[in-house]
């Protein structure tokens, strides 16, 4: 586990379940910051609700992905801290107790563009992908509500990573394999054992998509660009 925080295993829960929103959204396995973990640490000792700290850390992730189908031509800069995510964190603990600790009143989906969103994953896609096209047809028949689309997108993600690595030349999956191992190394003494073996699927899935350029396939993560665009 990241250094900062010893919770018992209770505690450890809601770090954890922190920690895996995160990083879904933010589509990367590399661990919260000492830093990162005080901060939730200090959303527990306060009694922020666990559910009300994973609501608004994907509503800032929706509203990024908002602002960038408005303006597609303006970078922005990546997430790479869960301090990003303090404000709405606060905001929505303020307004919660506010309401005298009833129950969160649960917003409705903003106006995201969830086809418009598929057709920019499924353009994201790299051609040299194997069918590649099955592929961009199967995202652009996805459909229901946000969550329902973003429940999908999980399972197909976890699919095409594998299928992925699975068709990757022997040479190639050894490589993958030995980068994440040595990435593991370097997490020596930050992690309890129990968790090592999922990191090191996280890290797995990782460095696929860096060598075939994959985006992560969510409503609300970072998507890069078309493959060619800069």
């Amino acid at each position: 586990m990241t250094s900062g925080a010893d919770p018992d295993s209770g505690d450890r829960d809601y770090f954890e379940a922190i920690e895996e929103e995160f990083i879904r959204l933010r589509g990367t396995p590399l661990l919260l910051s000492p830093a990162d973990w005080r901060l939730a640490d200090d959303w527990r000792r306060q009694g922020v609700p666990l559910h009300l700290v994973l609501e608004s850390i994907r509503r800032v992730f929706e509203r990024r992905a908002e602002r960038q189908a408005a303006s597609p031509e303006l970078k922005q800069r990546n997430v790479s801290s869960l301090r990003y995510c303090r404000p709405a964190v606060e905001k929505a603990w303020a307004e919660y107790r506010e309401l005298g600790a009833a129950p969160t009143v649960r917003r409705q989906p903003s106006a995201i563009d969830v086809p418009a969103r598929l057709g920019a994953l499924a353009s994201a896609l790299p051609a040299t992908l194997a069918d590649v096209e099955l592929w961009r047809s199967r995202l652009m028949k996805v459909g229901g509500t946000a969550p329902e689309v973003e429940a999908r997108l999980a399972e197909l993600d976890l699919e095409l990573v594998a299928q992925t690595f699975d068709s990757l030349a022997p040479a190639d999956r050894e490589s993958v394999l030995a980068g994440a191992d040595e990435a593991l190394r370097r997490t020596s003494g930050r992690v309890d054992e129990a968790r090592l073996p999922e990191l090191r699927q996280r890290l797995l899935r990782r460095l696929v998509r860096e060598r075939l350029g994959l985006p992560l396939l969510s409503l609300f993560g970072e998507t890069p660009p078309p493959p060619g665009e800069s």
